[in-house]
């Protein structure tokens, strides 16, 4: 009989989290600079100085966003094959689950539930029955995690 698995979870999700919060003060920063120039002249001043000082903030602004989506989009992809990575796993754990369920009541016909091997087969389904248990738990996060960055990254783009 083979050992099982673990539970499967998406990682690098932390180091996105970082990178976003980075790039949300990033944004704010320039949000603030551009109120700073927008305040500075008065809201009918056309003059080259100022049109100059709202698109050096816009600019800014543009970038910091633009960075912002690249980054969700790296994410983003990077999570989406490790999700479906993850899927597989989670697949397999089923199958290893239902093959050893099989073996299970191959073994409880010719040897009955009291011998040792069907207790042994016993036991290693019901650890296999929680590992697939606990990994459909992750797989759930994990969907709502990515549903989240898609969401995210739909944002960023509109704003962009």
């Amino acid at each position: 009989m083979a050992g099982f698995g673990g539970a499967v979870k998406l990682t690098g999700e932390s180091e996105y989290r970082k990178a976003l919060k980075s790039i949300t003060q990033d944004l704010k920063e320039v949000d603030s600079e551009l109120k700073v120039v927008a305040s500075q002249y008065d809201k009918n001043d056309k003059s080259q100085e100022a049109l100059t000082a709202q698109s050096e903030a816009l600019s800014k602004k543009l970038e910091a966003q633009a960075k912002k989506v690249g980054i969700l989009k790296d994410n983003y992809s990077a999570m989406s094959a490790q999700a479906e990575a993850n899927k597989q796993k989670h697949a397999a754990l089923k199958t290893e689950l239902e093959n050893a369920v099989s073996e299970l009541e191959k073994i409880e016909k010719e040897s009955g539930k009291t011998s040792a091997e069907y207790k042994l087969q016993a036991g290693y389904v019901s650890g296999l029955a929680t590992e697939v248990t606990k990994s459909t738990k992750t797989l759930e996060q994990n969907e709502t995690a990515m549903s989240k960055m898609r969401t995210e990254l739909t944002n960023a783009t509109t704003e962009m």
